[in-house]
């Protein structure tokens, strides 16, 4: 598929995990188009990580954007991105070898398709790699709503009337996958894990906050007033198991 991909990255010291990160990108069989990363003023090794992946030729654009909820930075970059298709990920996360050639087949086979998904494996050890969950690792193959885990047609944003909720600091990707199901944007979620989603104690999530429950109830809720205000709450969202690509 003749695409060019930007990968949307949000970053604040982020050093132990964002070499990682970067080498899952730079693996894989289909190269990107570039990485734009929204730095919000990190003070650790970030920099000269970036640096060092630069010079080894990953097209990175580093730019300066100010601390705020992770939905702000990806819209940003979305803006400053120059690809046909959006893909993110995080700095603590990681790309599975062949994510990008899976997800492009699966766009060039069906050009209906506006986005595509798949399976997210959790995992809190890395292997000696630092690429995949070490055997020993606790993992949790499931799907969930995680952004790096999907590509988008970049259109598809026009269509939903923007990326992500910036008043929302939880839940963000809860609110677009909503709007995804409530505009029924044509997507397929893959049966391959095509995000590995780091467990660390520094994560955003893992730390206790009343805005993780609130957001979520406030995503729901936008949702439901969408949908009453299009005269079709009664209608059931499709469940996402007939989205799954069909079984061989």
């Amino acid at each position: 598929m003749n695409a060019r991909v930007s990968v949307i990255m949000p970053s604040l010291n982020m050093g132990p995990f964002i070499n990682a990160a970067l080498r899952s990108i730079a693996q894989q069989s289909v190269p990107v188009h570039e990485v734009v990363l929204m730095d919000a003023g990190s003070t650790d090794d970030t920099h000269a990580i970036v640096r060092q992946h630069q010079q080894d030729g990953l097209p990175i654009r580093m730019l300066a954007h100010p601390p705020g909820p992770p939905g702000q930075a990806r819209n940003s970059g979305i803006a400053q991105a120059t690809g046909d298709l959006i893909a993110f990920l995080d700095p603590d996360d990681l790309w599975p070898a062949g994510k990008l050639q899976r997800q492009l087949g699966r766009l060039a086979s069906a050009p209906e398709v506006d986005m595509v998904s798949g399976y997210v494996c959790y995992f809190d050890t890395p292997d000696a790699s630092g690429l995949v969950p070490a055997p020993g690792s606790r993992t949790e193959r499931i799907f969930h709503v995680h952004v790096g885990a999907c590509i988008y047609r970049r259109e598809v944003f026009s269509r939903l009337g923007g990326a992500f909720d910036a008043d929302l600091l939880y839940a963000e990707d809860v609110d677009l996958l909503l709007r995804v199901r409530e505009q029924a944007v044509p997507f397929t979620i893959l049966r391959s894990v095509e995000l590995y989603y780091r467990q660390h104690p520094a994560s955003m999530m893992a730390a206790p906050h009343p805005r993780k429950a609130s957001d979520f109830r406030l995503a729901t809720l936008k949702s439901m007033q969408r949908r009453r205000a299009a005269g079709a709450l009664a209608a059931p969202l499709r469940d996402f198991a007939s989205y799954l690509e069909p079984l061989p």
